[in-house]
């Protein structure tokens, strides 16, 4: 699997996406999950279980908690499998050589539209990129996160923020690990700056793609120095 991953990254199949044309038929074969018109999907079932909490840790227990009281809503807009569409899209734009970030903001945009068609972004205050560590930035050149929620805050006028949550800590990239692995990966990797803001606000965390919920939880355990705030979540992709 490990090997199959390091193959789509290095030799991806080419999806033609750039043209009008290449773009609606790429419109017509995504995975939709259907999601952003609930108010509950993958919602503890991805964040909390599908990370494994240890209920019988009592820092685990807290988190636990702390997610199921603040945690308003989350969804993806994307199915993300091996070799389907959305892999390809999100590999081509995010891990390659020739890597096109424009393939994001195209894929948000479509999102952002859909969801001002549900009640989904109700009451959001503020939209919150996951952050990369300024090592990986350097390394990639852009923060796919970032431009995701970038797109979505041109679209619906919903402010963005990228200096609130930190990444302070270099992890290795999920995509090579297994499962308790990437647990142990994303333990402490981010901080809260001048929590006072984020009082009693309603967050949209975003990422790229959800596999395990490991990132995202890690983000949870950061943000909980937000006093009362509430927080929903959105990617791209979401695996299944």
């Amino acid at each position: 699997m490990i090997f199959s991953t390091i193959l789509d990254v290095i030799y991806p199949e080419d999806v033609p996406w750039q043209r009008p044309d290449e773009w609606q038929q790429v419109l017509r074969q995504l995975p939709r999950t259907e999601q952003l018109a609930l108010s509950g999907n993958i919602t503890e079932d991805t964040i909390l279980n599908g990370g494994r909490l240890d209920s019988d840790n009592m820092a685990d227990s807290r988190l636990r908690r702390w997610v199921e009281r603040h945690l308003v809503r989350a969804a993806a807009f994307l199915w993300y499998e091996h070799d389907n569409i959305t892999q390809k899209l999100i590999v081509r734009g995010k891990f390659t050589q020739s890597a096109d970030p424009e393939i994001f903001v195209r894929l948000a945009r479509e999102a952002a539209y859909e969801m001002l068609t549900t009640d989904f972004l109700e009451e959001i205050d503020l939209i919150i990129p996951v952050p990369l560590h300024p090592k990986r930035l350097r390394e990639r050149g852009f923060n796919q996160a970032e431009i995701i929620a970038n797109a979505i805050s041109q679209v619906t006028n919903i402010p963005m923020n990228t200096t609130l949550l930190q990444r302070i800590r270099y992890n290795e990239h999920q995509a090579n690990l297994k499962a308790e692995a990437r647990r142990v990966n994303s333990e402490k990797l981010f901080e809260l700056n001048h929590p006072e803001q984020l009082y009693h606000k309603h967050i949209l965390l975003v990422d790229d793609v959800i596999t395990t919920g490991n990132t995202i939880r890690a983000c949870f355990d950061a943000l909980r120095a937000g006093r009362n705030c509430r927080i929903s979540v959105f990617a791209l992709g979401k695996a299944r």
